[in-house]
């Protein structure tokens, strides 16, 4: 179960599309390869840009969203060739994630980049956390995980 209110799944909505809309109107961002990754009006960036200077272009356009709690910027500077395995990877953490007892990944997102993964959410203990980022782990072809995932002890909806 979602452990965000209907509202709060509301807010996130119009966080994520707000940025990409933002993201697609400026055309300095070249933000092709990034995820914008959005829970509990929290944000994190992931992928791969060009530059540094693309990345820092990218945070400055998502933060003008006042309701965006934090950004956490995340994004490789460099190649965009692995799109392909990433998008694979994805999807095995996915069903891995999901069938996992004690993992309720409803409240996790996470994209991979190069083989390196972003775990961003919340979880309800440090306990499924460390379970979620160890799954993530576990998967071939993961090179690095960094896990964000924010403890909300008891939260249920």
């Amino acid at each position: 179960m979602d452990v965000r209110t209907k509202a709060e799944v509301t807010n996130d909505a119009e966080i994520s599309a707000g940025a990409s809309k933002r993201l697609l109107d400026d055309k300095k961002s070249e933000w092709s390869g990034v995820t914008v990754l959005v829970f509990a009006q929290h944000v994190v960036l992931a992928g791969a840009v060009k530059t540094a200077e693309v990345k820092k272009r990218v945070e400055e356009v998502v933060r003008r969203d006042k309701s965006i709690r934090s950004v956490k910027n995340e994004l490789l500077v460099g190649d965009l060739a692995s799109f392909a395995r990433d998008t694979a990877l994805e999807g095995e953490i996915n069903a891995k994630l999901t069938a996992a007892k004690g993992i309720h990944s409803v409240n996790m997102r996470w994209c991979a980049t190069g083989g390196r993964v972003v775990l961003m959410g919340v979880a309800l203990s440090k306990s499924e956390a460390d379970g979620a980022a160890a799954i993530v782990r576990s998967v071939k072809g993961v090179k690095s995980v960094n896990a964000s995932l924010r403890i909300v002890p008891g939260k249920n909806k």
